[in-house]
């Protein structure tokens, strides 16, 4: 994903994990919109609506895939999960 970042593309980056986490000591990624992995459904139709790739992530990689399946599942285009989450992108 820092490929496509430096290329110039601008996903939509989708942080599953809650609150405390995305303002805890991993931080999160500049430009990431919070939505809760347990909050995701009543946030489908908007997500629906984004044009371009969406990029799900958590702590590792467990929440962002099962958000990334559930809104694969209702219709959601261009969907992936980031491998390794948060741990790997902080190189931890």
């Amino acid at each position: 994903m820092r490929d496509r970042l430096g290329r110039g593309e601008h996903p939509l980056i989708l942080d599953v994990r809650g609150p405390d986490e995305f303002e805890g000591p991993l931080g999160h990624i500049d430009g990431a919109r919070n939505v809760p992995l347990a909050e995701l459904l009543r946030h489908i139709a908007a997500i629906n609506r984004e044009t371009g790739p969406i990029v799900v992530v958590c702590l590792t990689d467990k929440r962002s895939s099962q958000a990334a399946a559930l809104l694969a599942g209702s219709g959601v285009r261009n969907v992936a999960a980031l491998r390794g989450g948060m741990r790997a992108w902080r190189g931890e």
